[in-house]
């Protein structure tokens, strides 16, 4: 039987993670299985605590939390045997939902326990590790702004309040993105790299992205209209938005990407700075607890 060691974020989605926990241990408990649950104090600590579980031998690490705290603990766990498994516990939980994991806690602990481990590709940036995706340009603006705070909102809604108050102001800006063949001089919305379909609560922005192809799927989505950026924001979370002349759409191995101005990017709830961004992949770089 595996044996399992629980990352919980005590402040992720308002305190859901932590409110979690009672019934982790009465599941856990009654199901015989090797467990311990370990609660973050603060900034990086999931990262350290990761990389202590796989020093100790656990053969699965949970990050009981939002993607931020799935990507503290990946972060933690890269190089390692120890396998990574998520909840919904966070504002979107997009890698939970990518790895089938249900939102019910019961239904949740029992696919920790009778789930499928299976390696899927893994993404590096900014001496950064990532296993979802990574946004650059108005999305990483948006996220910013979501993770300084939007009251009264949680989840998709926080993200969808913080879409029309970042396009208020939000001045598009000059890359140069090369996927391999040169570099491309542009000023796009957003580059999107994925390995994962969806981010920001499941706007599904590169919606044919396979998570153990050893590619990335890129969009780089060009500029538009603000109105019409308005009009077409909503087929990000049917995965539409692929559909539109101004949304190309690619598969690679690589991505560099440099900024005319030091920007954020955001990934999988992080938020990183930088002008100049080199995106590489290991194919099946990292084990994962899938739900089903």
């Amino acid at each position: 039987m595996k044996s399992y060691f629980f990352i919980v974020n005590p402040v992720a989605g308002g305190g859901k993670a932590k409110s979690q926990v009672h019934r982790i241990e009465e599941n856990f408990r009654n199901s015989g299985a090797e467990y311990r649950v370990y609660q973050t104090t603060g900034p990086r600590d999931a990262i350290e605590a990761a990389a202590r579980a796989a020093e100790e031998g656990f053969d699965v690490v949970v990050a009981a939390g939002g993607d931020g705290t799935v990507n503290e603990v990946l972060n933690g766990l890269v190089g390692s045997k120890a396998a990574l498994a998520s909840l919904h516990g966070g504002k979107g939980n997009d890698f939970a939902t990518a790895v089938c994991m249900p939102r019910d806690i019961d239904q949740a602990c029992r696919a920790l326990l009778e789930g499928e481990i299976r390696p899927i590709d893994l993404g590096k940036v900014m001496d950064r590790y990532f296993i979802n995706s990574v946004g650059v340009g108005f999305d990483a603006a948006v996220a910013l702004r979501v993770n300084r705070g939007v009251r009264l909102f949680k989840g998709v809604s926080a993200y969808i309040y913080a879409f029309f108050e970042t396009l208020l102001s939000y001045k598009w800006i000059e890359m140069e993105v090369d996927l391999g063949s040169g570099p491309i001089s542009t000023t796009p919305v957003l580059v999107a790299v994925g390995i994962g379909q969806a981010y920001g609560g499941g706007m599904r922005i590169v919606p044919d992205a396979i998570q153990d192809d050893g590619l990335f799927d890129v969009c780089v989505f060009e500029t538009m209209p603000r109105l019409a950026l308005i009009y077409h924001f909503p087929k990000v979370f049917g995965g539409r938005l692929k559909h539109l002349e101004q949304a190309k759409m690619f598969r690679t191995s690589e991505v560099k990407l440099h900024l005319s101005a030091v920007r954020p990017l955001h990934m999988e709830g992080e938020i990183l700075f930088g002008d100049r961004m080199h995106f590489t992949i290991e194919p099946k770089g990292m084990r994962v607890l899938f739900g089903s």
